[in-house]
């Protein structure tokens, strides 16, 4: 089941248990919640000892008809409230088209620098060498199937982008050719299931999207539709081996839904060391 039907389903399922739409988009425009994570030294050895990063990280964005404009600029104001040291977007930034373009260039302006970037598969359906051109022109690198190493805050950190794995563009063993200690890097992919590959190179931390959480949260119904479906990584943290995996529920949508709860948009925000 693709990732489309089961969005359909959680979604059937909230109107069987007469969950209102309408209520759902209402929360869905009320705002992005933030959520705050620590990455300790001695768990993730991204940084020397004693040093401190504060990443944030946006992801499905979505611009266009299924992500109201409120949502955008809330997104948008909050990442620069929090005062990253680095922003990290991790995909899916318009839908089918390059129609929204232009739209989306207008947010991407509005947003904290440094950032650096990943693409998605709709980025691929609606046409990644323009979406990559534009964010280049914006001063955003994007990263496919390669590695940098990044001054931040005075400080050196390696980000490692994979390619998106839902339309079969990851190669792993590409992006981490130039990486000496993989457990010192920062992993960027947007769909979650490349992360079992990327957990045997050493890599200890992986930020992704692309599930959206589930779109709409109904209490044991949609994990449950997610395990029928074959999705092992739903939302939030997930350890595969030595590596921890997060899975940011992203911040809009590809189809005429709602957000709500646990599954509600997103604004992840890492204190590392």
């Amino acid at each position: 089941m693709d990732r489309r039907a089961f969005l359909r389903r959680t979604l059937a399922g909230g109107a069987a248990l007469g969950v209102s739409g309408v209520g759902a988009m209402a929360l869905a425009q009320g705002g992005v919640r933030i959520t705050h994570h620590d990455l300790p030294h001695a768990q993730m050895p991204l940084l020397p000892a004693g040093r401190r990063l504060r990443v944030a990280q946006l992801t499905d964005i979505h611009v266009g008809w299924g992500t109201s404009a409120e949502t955008l600029r809330t997104a948008q104001v909050q990442a620069r409230l929090v005062r990253p040291d680095l922003l990290v977007l991790t995909g899916d930034y318009l839908n089918h088209s390059l129609s929204e373009i232009d739209t989306l260039r207008a947010w991407v302006r509005g947003l904290p620098r440094p950032c650096i970037a990943t693409l998605g598969n709709h980025d691929h359906w609606s046409g990644a060498p323009d979406i990559r051109r534009m964010l280049e022109q914006e001063g955003i690198p994007v990263l496919s199937n390669e590695s940098t190493v990044l001054n931040v805050a005075g400080q050196p950190l390696r980000i490692v982008g994979v390619e998106d794995g839902f339309t079969h563009r990851d190669d792993v063993e590409a992006a981490f050719r130039d990486v000496p200690r993989p457990e010192e890097a920062l992993v960027l992919s947007h769909d979650p299931k490349t992360a079992d590959k990327i957990a045997k190179t050493g890599a200890r931390v992986v930020l992704s999207g692309h599930t959206h959480g589930g779109q709409f949260d109904i209490p044991g119904l949609t994990a449950a539709i997610a395990t029928a479906a074959g999705i092992r990584y739903l939302k939030g943290w997930y350890m595969i081996d030595d590596m921890r995996l997060y899975v940011n529920c992203g911040i809009g949508s590809s189809v005429a839904a709602g957000r709500n709860g646990a599954a509600s948009s997103e604004l992840a925000v890492f204190e590392i060391g």
